[in-house]
């Protein structure tokens, strides 16, 4: 056999191991942004500042609301107008439907999440500008006050996690008022957050978004070691456990040129902690009986070669940012006295655990994964 030959044999058996069967990562075409892609993705306007947006959406939503239930429900016609804080006004005409998986069920939620599709060339100069496929969320239900607050809550930890690295999704928080056209609801308005799309997250950083074949899983040695650790311990700080990093369950897969700088990007919180959703509720096979009780998932130092260095550094990170991590809770609009007084408290927790070496032995690092578990 040649060098090649057995060069190749046993890059196909590293795949093999890191991703299993199907086609690895390596072997996909790969396709990454140009420089003008990559700047486009940094500059967009919809996410360049934070200032409330003030949105209006008009559509059938009596059908999006009553009939769309399906991952596979059509798209229908709206429009999408908005007006932003120096008071200039736009509209589009877009194309709308519904999305996800437990939030889609009418059991679960009255509103079911949306998602936009703007037509690219016809956002040229807008705010939308260089958007396509936007995630909106909105409120589950549309009477306490609260499930608001879940949005808020929600929207909040995304931006916590921007503060910590800009491999992280952006959000732009907005006030909704939806139009039914069919006439059979009245308009109501809302807090509701837009996240950006997955593609222009990972452009931003000249990656790109990589798809594994279902039931394939990713080896977390082959991540990148400090924005691994990083996620990790950002689950941990939000209370969420409703994550893989291995078989991808709302993390996103990203890769530089070649292969390098692979991340897993997190993203859909309601089921940590920090939102504290009345639905929410950890997997029976945790050792925790609620979301608000924190319980570490990251893999062992010693299981994939990750120096405990790496760790410190991130441990340093995040109390060099508690200030900055406080101060955007207690500073969101529209968030509650007594939300903020509970979140502070959360927060407080985690920050005693990092004050602590032996806490951090006993609550994180004694309980973090092996190699199969996940």
């Amino acid at each position: 056999m040649s060098r090649k030959l057995r060069l190749d044999a046993l890059l196909l058996v590293i795949a093999l191991f890191f991703f299993g069967p199907g086609v690895p990562a390596w072997a996909q075409e790969e396709v990454f942004p140009t420089q003008e892609a990559i700047e486009e993705a940094r500059s967009a306007p919809l996410f360049a500042a934070h200032e409330l947006l003030h949105l209006t959406i008009e559509a059938d939503f009596d059908a999006l609301r009553r009939q769309d239930r399906s991952q596979e429900s059509e798209e229908r016609p709206a429009i999408l107008r908005w007006s932003e804080p120096e008071g200039s006004e736009g509209s589009l005409e877009i194309q709308i439907r519904t999305r996800g998986n437990f939030r889609l069920m009418r059991r679960n939620c009255e509103f079911p999440p949306l998602r936009l599709n703007i037509r690219t060339g016809e956002a040229e100069g807008t705010l939308f500008h260089g958007q396509d496929k936007l995630k909106v969320v909105s409120p589950c239900r549309l009477g306490q006050s609260y499930w608001e607050q879940y949005v808020l809550r929600e929207y909040l930890a995304y931006r916590t996690f921007n503060l910590l690295t800009d491999a992280s999704y952006r959000v732009r928080l907005a006030r909704v008022t939806y139009v039914d056209t069919s006439g059979r609801d009245d308009p109501f308005t809302r807090y509701a957050y837009i996240i950006e799309d997955e593609d222009a997250m990972a452009a931003r950083s000249g990656r790109r978004v990589v798809e594994l074949p279902e039931g394939r899983q990713v080896h977390p040695g082959t991540l990148e070691p400090h924005h691994a650790v990083l996620a990790d311990v950002f689950q941990y700080l939000i209370g969420n456990t409703d994550w893989s990093g291995v078989a991808m369950h709302n993390m996103t897969f990203v890769q530089g040129p070649g292969g390098a700088d692979s991340a897993t990007i997190p993203y859909d919180f309601d089921f940590s902690g920090v939102v504290d959703a009345r639905y929410a509720a950890p997997d029976s096979t945790l050792p925790i009986t609620r979301v608000t009780q924190r319980h570490f998932r990251g893999f062992c130092p010693s299981e994939i070669g990750r120096a405990m260095e790496t760790y410190d550094s991130v441990f340093a990170l995040f109390r060099e940012r508690k200030e900055a991590i406080y101060g955007l809770w207690t500073a969101q609009e529209g968030l509650e006295a007594g939300t903020v007084r509970e979140v502070t408290r959360f927060f407080d927790d985690f920050y005693r655990t990092l004050e602590d070496p032996r806490r951090i032995e006993s609550q994180m690092m004694r309980n973090c994964r092996s190699i199969g578990r996940d």
